[in-house]
Parts: C-alpha cells; structure tokens; sequence
C-alpha cells in the first residue's frame, strides 16, 4: 500500500464509523450560496449545536474553518472547493478553493458540485477531473456531489416533476451522475434521493462500491427527515449530509443524534421519533 493510500484511510476512517461503515454528514456551506439566514444567520452558536450533536463530518466553506478553527477539531472536517450563489449562476459551480488549502487546514476530505445536464456541465465535469487528479497522490478524499440538475427560466431545474411522475426514469438520471463520479475517481459521492429504497437501489449499484450519502433537500417534518434517511439505509446508502434538515432546526444537536440512530443502528423512525 502507498503512503497516499494509508493517509487517504486515515482521513476516511475519521468521516465513517468503524464499526458500520457508515457516516452522518452535516453542510453548512449554504450560507454562501443563499446568505446568512435562518438557521446560518448565527454562526458560531449553530455551528457549536451541531458539534454537540457529533456528526461524522461537517462540510463547509474554508473561511469558516479559519474563523472557528476550535469547533474543528474533533470533528471530521470536509472543503467544499466549488461554489456558486443564488444571486447569479446558481447551477454554474467554479472552483473557489484547491487541495493544498485543504491540507494546509487539516481537512478529511474535499468536495466538488456537478450538476449533471446543466449547461455549464462539461466545465464542472473538468473541474471534478482536476481536483480528483491532483489528490490522489497526496492521499486527500474527494466527496463529489453529483445532482441532476439544470436551468429554466425560473433558475434551477431539479427534475422533481419527473421524480413525482416517472420514479424510475428519475431514478435512472440520478444513477447516470453517481456513475459519472464514479469513473472519474472519487471516493465519496453525495447525490438526490429518488423518493423509495426500491428506486434508490439503482443509485447505489451504479457505484458500488463507492459509498453514497443523501442530501437532504429542503426542510421537512421530522418524520419524514426520518422516512428519507431509513429509505436510502434500507437501500444501501452509507448514510445522509443533511443541511437545512439539521441547522435550520431549533435543536440541531437533537437531529443529528435521531439521524445517527437511523444511520448506525437502523433504528425504526417511529422508535426514534417517539424518543424525541
């Protein structure tokens, strides 16, 4: 084994649980894209609700990790190096930030946002390619988030018509970019869930064996954060990287720890909802 390989399962037995195999993830980068609102307009007290709840990983922009480097230092650590806001391009993700920030902050792993179908594709897709290639020598994870995404003349298109009409084709899309992330070379892909288990299997056979994380999407009822999460277990997923669904929640510490029963244990959501 080369030494990029024993530092890169290191960094990655910091974001997995060892005994599962699986991880909770918690994003915080949503501030830069849509600004310093709900559940992000405080910062530093958010940010230490969900370093209680101990996530496997919290993945965020590098300024934050500058600012408060001491909620960092116990948790697993994930660069997002691409970004974009809602008040321009939001689908056109550009790279912000390189690997070698990322190690010079100590970070697990970094991250890189395709939306695939978007116009702006190819350009992400050689951004990706980038990234992947300059890390696999130096050890450093590459979680790729992979959505079906495009642009309409209302901003994003993310396709929830067809997931509500035609599960299957949905599901079909949503394998097409885990797969692309897949042959590209990375090491963690995070992408949409397709609605149920059964239709969220496709997904984790496109890349099997590379493991899968769900994003959670906009904020839901705490049931049905519960539903989502057990589904994509059932199915396979390693686990979930939940933003809005954690830090827009009065307790995020609360849901973080629901989440990790879900996740590790394979706990029944109505078991850990009554808990709550």
């Amino acid at each position: 084994m080369s030494f990029a390989m024993v530092g890169k399962n290191k960094r990655l037995s910091r974001l997995f649980d060892p005994k599962t195999m699986r991880t909770v993830i918690t994003p915080i980068d949503d501030s830069l894209i849509f600004g310093p609102f709900d559940g992000l307009a405080d910062m530093p007290s958010k940010l230490q609700q969900i370093v209680n709840g101990r996530p496997n990983g919290i993945l965020t922009f590098q300024g934050i990790i500058r600012q408060m480097p001491e909620a960092f230092r116990s948790t697993g650590t994930i660069i997002n190096l691409s970004a974009s806001t809602s008040r321009m391009q939001h689908t056109n993700k550009i790279l912000v930030s390189n690997v070698y920030e990322a190690i010079r902050l100590d970070a697990d792993a970094v991250a890189v946002h395709v939306n695939i179908t978007s116009r702006f594709e190819q350009g992400m897709l050689a951004t990706l390619g980038k990234v992947v290639s300059e890390c696999q020598p130096l050890g450093i994870p590459v979680l790729a988030i992979m959505y079906p995404r495009t642009e309409n003349k209302d901003g994003d298109e993310n396709y929830d018509d067809l997931r509500a009409a035609d599960p299957v084709e949905y599901a079909k899309l949503v394998a097409h970019a885990v797969r692309v992330a897949t042959d590209l070379g990375v090491d963690i892909i995070k992408t949409k869930y397709t609605g149920s288990a059964d239709t969220f299997r496709t997904v984790v056979q496109a890349c099997a064996p590379l493991p899968v994380v769900i994003a959670g999407g906009p904020l839901l009822p705490f049931g049905e954060m519960l539903n989502m999460a057990a589904g994509a277990i059932e199915a396979g997923a390693a686990g979930v990287s939940f933003g809005r669904n954690v830090f827009n929640r009065q307790d995020s510490g609360k849901a973080i720890r629901a989440l990790k029963k879900i996740v590790f244990e394979k706990a029944l959501p109505k078991d850990v909802f009554e808990d709550q």
